[in-house]
């Protein structure tokens, strides 16, 4: 299948007045409906008043990407949508664009739906796509932008496809009560080492910190045997290159996802360090892919 394929003329809106990127979804989620392609109107209009994708894909300073999956359509569908002036998402103005996409899919689909949304990501990417959608004046001139008419949708699904784009890190030299820390405020179960040049040197996770910061004695009868000693250990001030695990796994960021799915089920991986061309990405987990693949 082409990617012009998921595109057509009535579900194209030019010149969109909106302020945020809610806003510019609205029309969109209308232009479905009215194509005929949502089997329950209503439940698509109440899904976009409750509330966006949180894990919206935003393509650097040019697109917005936005993704359902519902059953409130048969099939996937897309709508496109070029904005008069710069759209924010609604509480972060750090990022404007004008061109926002939306993708709705039916559960069954999701595959076939991350897989269409990575081939839109790649396409808006480029610069001369979006600039002639941005100057389009009707829909007829972006359905005939070359590399959307040639591009054909995805073959697999790749890790940077699910990768999500959050991404804590430390040094080797930060201490492993800070990194505990980070763990807490961030709320991620472990965080990479990385050196300067962002190369993985190691992983601190929920086992280095109860094996080096939870008091060590036993338990009689569910109290600490006398004597025991309740300060925060010495570990805490030890710089993390002294106790993080070493034996890291990374997964290079065009690998395929069924392939490190197996991966990690083999070798019971929960989460690995996604690298590209050496560097750290990001940290791919067993919950990103099943979240990503079955989640809303």
């Amino acid at each position: 299948m082409k990617l012009i394929d998921l595109l057509a003329a009535d579900r194209i809106l030019i010149d969109v007045a909106a302020e945020t990127v809610r806003m510019a979804a609205q029309p969109l989620v209308h232009a479905i409906i009215e194509s005929g392609r949502a089997t329950d109107p209503d439940r698509l209009e109440a899904l976009l008043a409750e509330s966006l994708p949180n894990e919206a894909v935003t393509v650097g300073q040019q697109a917005f990407l936005l993704h359902f999956r519902t059953d409130a359509v048969e099939r996937l569908t897309v709508a496109l949508g070029v904005t008069a002036q710069p759209v924010h998402r609604e509480h972060d103005a750090s990022k404007e664009a004008r061109i926002v996409l939306l993708l709705v899919a039916p559960a069954h689909e999701a595959v076939g739906a991350m897989r269409a949304l990575a081939t839109f990501a790649h396409a808006l990417a480029r610069e001369e796509v979006v600039s002639t959608m941005e100057s389009a004046t009707s829909p007829a001139e972006i359905l005939a932008i070359a590399d959307l008419v040639q591009a054909d949708l995805a073959e697999e699904l790749l890790v940077r496809d699910i990768l999500r784009g959050r991404l804590v890190t430390a040094g080797p030299d930060t201490t492993l009560a800070a990194v505990a820390d980070l763990m807490v405020k961030h709320r991620v179960p472990a965080v990479p080492i990385v050196s300067e040049t962002n190369d993985v040197l190691g992983l601190v996770g929920y086992g280095e910190v109860l094996r080096y910061l939870v008091p060590h004695g036993k338990r009689r009868s569910g109290e600490m045997l006398a004597g025991q000693d309740l300060s925060v250990p010495a570990a805490a001030h030890r710089p993390v290159r002294e106790v993080m695990d070493r034996s890291v796994l990374c997964l290079s960021d065009d690998q395929p996802v069924a392939e490190v799915a197996d991966l990690m089920v083999n070798k019971r991986l929960e989460r690995v360090p996604v690298v590209r061309e050496g560097a750290l990405v990001g940290v791919l987990s067993r919950e990103d892919i099943v979240r990503r693949l079955f989640g809303p």
